[in-house]
């Protein structure tokens, strides 16, 4: 137990000085850039990004151009194919071409002014199904019409 032997009786009262410790002072060292090589390397960058945008839409519309040109090429092929159809309706339904077919393949002939034969059909008036309601047939526009009808068939005849 030295402690009990060292005397403090001396120290407490004396005054401490404090040292006052000085900040240190770093040293920054600054590297000296070259603000035109900054400058040239960013337009050198956009310049590249601008060649690439311009390569880009360049192939894209040559890409284009090509398809443009398929469909006109296919527009052609479909107009030939449109008149074509357009010539075979007009053969199909000429006059010489069905009285060709008539005549050959359906067996009919050709009318002759000499021999006409006009047919007379008596008219024979039809019957209409009545209702169980007791109206007079008179007032209905229907009965009118087929009354009105009839009598003109019967009269052009």
């Amino acid at each position: 137990m030295q402690q009990v032997a060292y005397k403090y009786s001396e120290s407490w009262q004396d005054k401490v000085e404090l040292s006052v410790v000085e900040p240190r002072v770093r040293k920054v060292v600054k590297t000296k850039t070259n603000q035109h090589r900054k400058i040239l390397v960013k337009c050198g960058l956009l310049l590249f990004a601008y060649a690439v945008l311009l390569v880009f839409l360049c192939a894209e519309s040559a890409s284009l151009g090509y398809d443009i040109d398929n469909l006109n090429k296919d527009i052609n092929k479909l107009t030939t194919a449109n008149h074509r159809l357009e010539y075979q309706i007009a053969c199909y339904s000429s006059l010489s071409r069905i009285e060709k077919v008539a005549v050959n393949e359906l067996g009919m002939q050709r009318a002759d002014l000499n021999n006409s034969i006009a047919v007379k059909l008596e008219a024979q008036p039809v019957q209409v199904a009545s209702r169980t309601e007791t109206t007079n047939l008179s007032e209905k526009p229907l009965h009118k019409i087929y009354t009105s009808l009839s009598h003109l068939a019967q009269n052009s005849l």
